[in-house]
């Protein structure tokens, strides 16, 4: 509906800038719109992300995305999660603050979590705090397995 003859992970991504951009309900956009077009981004992306024998993505995403989860996925006692084009990571980052900083992360103080976006994502102007449960709801989740997650699965399961 609001994507059209989309064929990579890539263009996928720059119609979903153009559309959040126009529709976003911070730049005076409609919420239910942003809805329908959160909706049909994460179906078109589960769709073009295809995943080889061993889960891992055949394409390279873009953005820096696999590259900064890369950096951090294996510190341990993290949640990494993303939502909307922000990665957001919690759990047991006070360990882990330095490592955080020094990879590119930011501390969000009141929200007492670590994120990373892309440069484009960055917010020119705030129409207030909005706390995770809005950001999930607005933009959807996707919880990132580590390592440690990956490893004590294989021990239920075995």
């Amino acid at each position: 509906m609001y994507f059209q003859n989309i064929s990579t992970i890539d263009e996928l991504k720059k119609a979903y800038r153009k559309l959040a951009f126009k529709y976003h309900p911070d730049r005076g956009g409609d919420t239910e719109i942003m809805k329908a077009v959160n909706a049909e981004y994460e179906a078109l992306f589960k769709k073009l992300n295809v995943t080889d024998a061993n889960g891992q993505s055949k394409y390279n995403l873009n953005d820096g995305f696999r590259e900064m989860i890369d950096r951090i996925i294996n510190l341990d006692g993290l949640e990494i999660e993303i939502c909307g084009s922000w990665i957001w990571v919690s759990g047991e980052t006070k360990k882990h603050k330095d490592a955080l900083n020094e990879v590119g992360y930011f501390f969000a103080r009141k929200k007492k979590m670590w994120y990373w976006r892309p440069e484009e994502a960055k917010v020119r102007r705030s129409s207030g705090i909005k706390d995770m449960d809005y950001i999930r709801h607005m933009y959807g989740s996707e919880t990132v397995k580590t390592a440690e997650k990956k490893k004590n699965a294989n021990q239920i399961t075995a």
